[in-house]
């Protein structure tokens, strides 16, 4: 069953193989190892830097990798994901699957409590699918929809199929002799089901209010989103001064053991240069390096260096309906976006060679990873120009492409707090250049660009941005047509290429719901590989580059071991030596 249901969720970032610690000559990159009876020490406090603020504490409304952060930190799972092959396990529970692969059953650890005192029951989990259900801004809906009277219940727009006539969802049973057990079952044999349904636990006593007979969607504007009350994590919310930091106090009362430090700060910094000052100067504790600092880093003594590759990619998205480039719903156009792009280039002089060229949605540490041959779209200036004129785009007096009479007019949206990404598009823009497109970049705050994608805002033409994928490959949430926003009518989705194709809906779907029961990994790759086929061929993304993932942490922090698949998943353990 582990094989079966090996996999992943989707999550913004600013979103695999095993991790490895890089030793570098000429610069430490081990921390000492403490003694198998170094008892840790009491105390201190863990600072991260992070370049980017966060936009949720509800974790039904988080989508990005700052918020998710926090989440994790104040409230467990039912499942974590092993950290180097991401194979689920029990954390906050026990599970098991139903011979016929419809029913899923759960035990939650009798020793689980809320920081209240409250014992942590199948009702939190119910509450956390319910508010779900009610919200009309969380772009999770997809995960729950073959539970079995999930779409009765849900509301929302015609087309996430929410009915919203039911007052309960038929399919989740709560042992009436154990409130700690319960069992979920679906429409539907669901591939991806053993990784979703891990879902939202959340404190009944605290959201309950928000998910009544008579609720709407006051869930989305609750206080608790930015200020929790009570929580199951190793942390507790203590204060979010918003742009500056966000400080947690340790759960004292924590069912798997109180963590040894008093308090985890996230400490929001101008960029990645800040990150590495603090990391050198002891202000930081750890961080997410760029590679331009690796060189540098790697010569300070108290500091740690981790390198492994990513479960993620940064990649240049494409808005096919976009107003003011006419020219991307074009195949031909997008695939001369991808030749006219040296991204081995951008590779060794913006990311230092600390990435890999890619060219299909799954990664390498995934198992979904094709094995077939795709076009690697190699940096051909000749063969981009010709698909442009065969598109029907001519070079004008000025040396920029026109059709109609208008000419292209390319915008490349990222970030501002990535200096990588910010750098990317600025080279990105040059290359255009010289292929005759009036390419700019754009640089902008991250939480309000992560809302235009999700919003499904037209003005964005092109976004430089990445996922951070989880452990279930199943891409649904981002590519199935039914994840498309829609503003007009109100709709949330990370389908903001707003691409659609009917084969590539069908793969998804078999891989995801196969009718003969079959989710065995040979049979899913292979609609997987089909998948990968239509993006590599269709071009809705340029597929960019699987960096390396570079963690900075100061030698003195103990127990700190990062992997692909989790980053934070023993942070409890983690300890200061003094």
């Amino acid at each position: 069953m582990t094989k079966r249901f090996r996999s992943l969720i989707a999550g913004f970032a600013g979103v695999v193989l095993v991790a490895t610690a890089c030793t570098s000559p000429g610069g430490q990159s081990e921390s000492p190892t403490p003694e198998a009876s170094e008892k840790p020490q009491q105390g201190g406090k863990i600072i991260q830097g992070d370049t980017s603020d966060i936009a949720t504490m509800n974790p039904i409304l988080v989508a990005d990798v700052p918020s998710r952060r926090i989440v994790q930190l104040i409230y467990d799972d039912l499942i974590q994901a092993d950290p180097k092959t991401g194979e689920p396990k029990p954390r906050l529970a026990t599970f098991s699957v139903s011979q016929d692969g419809l029913t899923y059953s759960y035990e939650i650890n009798a020793k689980a409590n809320w920081s209240d005192g409250k014992p942590i029951i199948a009702q939190d989990w119910l509450t956390g699918v319910m508010a779900v259900g009610k919200s009309q801004k969380t772009v999770r809906k997809s995960l729950f929809q073959d539970i079995q009277g999930f779409l009765d219940y849900c509301t929302g727009s015609a087309t996430s199929g929410c009915k919203g006539t039911a007052k309960t969802i038929s399919g989740v049973k709560i042992d009436s002799s154990n409130p700690k057990k319960f069992s979920v079952t679906m429409t539907k044999v669901s591939c991806a089901a053993i990784i979703d349904l891990t879902g939202y636990v959340m404190p009944t006593q605290v959201f309950g209010k928000y998910v009544t007979d008579t609720s709407k969607d006051e869930i989305d504007t609750a206080p608790e989103n930015s200020a929790p009350t009570v929580f199951s994590g190793p942390f507790k919310f203590g204060e979010w001064r918003k742009g500056d930091q966000i400080i947690l106090n340790k759960n004292a009362d924590y069912w798997q053991g109180a963590p040894n430090v008093d308090q985890y700060i996230v400490k929001i910094v101008a960029n990645a240069t800040a990150i590495a000052n603090g990391l050198k100067t002891g202000e930081l504790t750890y961080g997410t390096l760029q590679a331009k600092d690796l060189a540098d880093m790697q010569t300070v003594q108290t500091v740690k260096i981790t390198k492994y590759p990513s479960l993620g990619y940064t990649f240049i998205g494409w808005n096919t309906t976009s107003p003011q480039a006419p020219g991307l719903a074009d195949k031909r156009v997008r695939q001369a976006l991808a030749y006219g792009l040296d991204m081995d280039a951008i590779i060794k002089a913006v990311v230092f060679g600390e990435a890999t060229a890619h060219v299909a949605h799954h990664v390498p540490v995934q198992w979904a990873y094709p094995d077939v041959t795709l076009e690697p779209y190699k940096y051909d200036k000749a063969k981009a120009q010709q698909l442009l004129k065969d598109a029907g785009w001519t070079m004008g007096s000025d040396g920029f492409l026109a059709k109609d009479g208008k000419k292209f007019t390319l915008t490349l949206s990222t970030h501002s707090d990535s200096q990588e990404r910010t750098t990317v598009a600025q080279v990105a823009s040059e290359q255009y250049k010289q292929i005759g497109i009036d390419a700019k970049a754009a640089p902008e705050a991250f939480q309000g660009l992560v809302t235009k994608l999700t919003t499904g805002d037209p003005v964005l033409d092109a976004t430089i941005i990445g996922w951070s994928l989880g452990t279930e490959p199943d891409p649904y949430q981002i590519w199935h047509s039914s994840q498309i926003p829609d503003r007009a009518k109100g709709t949330t989705g990370f389908g903001f290429t707003f691409f659609k194709s009917a084969d590539m809906d069908k793969a998804i779907e078999a891989a995801r719901n196969p009718t003969n029961g079959d989710c065995s990994i040979a049979t899913r790759k292979k609609n997987y590989e089909t998948f990968n086929k239509i993006l590599n061929d269709e071009q809705p993304y340029n597929f960019g580059y699987v960096p390396n993932a570079l963690r900075g942490s100061q030698t003195s922090l103990q127990g700190y071991n990062p992997a692909p698949f989790a980053e934070v998943y023993n942070v409890y353990q983690w300890w200061i030596k003094q």
